[in-house]
């Protein structure tokens, strides 16, 4: 805690109240803010219209990351699907099934024709 002149309040509990009133609005402040940031977020995927052929084009490029990443590296490897994860999320959260089941199935056959031996491991 910070060193603070009590004097101005009239005691060390008021002080302490007054402090800890200023903490919570700094707190509040700053939920408030990742709450704005995160709806503008949620309204920018619902503006962006993806097509089929998007969806098929990007899992083709999840698959290649994934495939494509440093395998002896298991962080490398798991954010490459981690990052496959969240473009098909993208495609759900939209509330589009076709696209996120377009983007399931190119990333399925093209990393099983990639790399067969690590589409066994994850599919």
């Amino acid at each position: 805690m910070t060193q603070t002149n009590w004097s101005k309040w009239g005691s060390p509990i008021a002080a302490l109240a007054a402090e800890q009133e200023m903490l919570n609005m700094n707190k509040l402040l700053t939920l408030s803010l990742l709450a704005i940031s995160a709806m503008s977020c949620k309204q920018a995927v619902h503006e962006q219209p993806l097509d089929t052929d998007d969806a098929t084009h990007r899992g083709h490029e999840a698959a290649w990351a994934v495939a494509h990443a440093d395998h002896t590296d298991t962080i490398a490897l798991q954010r490459a699907i981690i990052d496959a994860r969240s473009i098909h999320d993208q495609y759900v959260l939209t509330g589009d099934d076709k696209q996120a089941m377009e983007f399931e199935q190119a990333f399925a056959d093209s990393l099983r024709h990639i790399d067969p031996q690590l589409a066994s491991q994850i599919f």
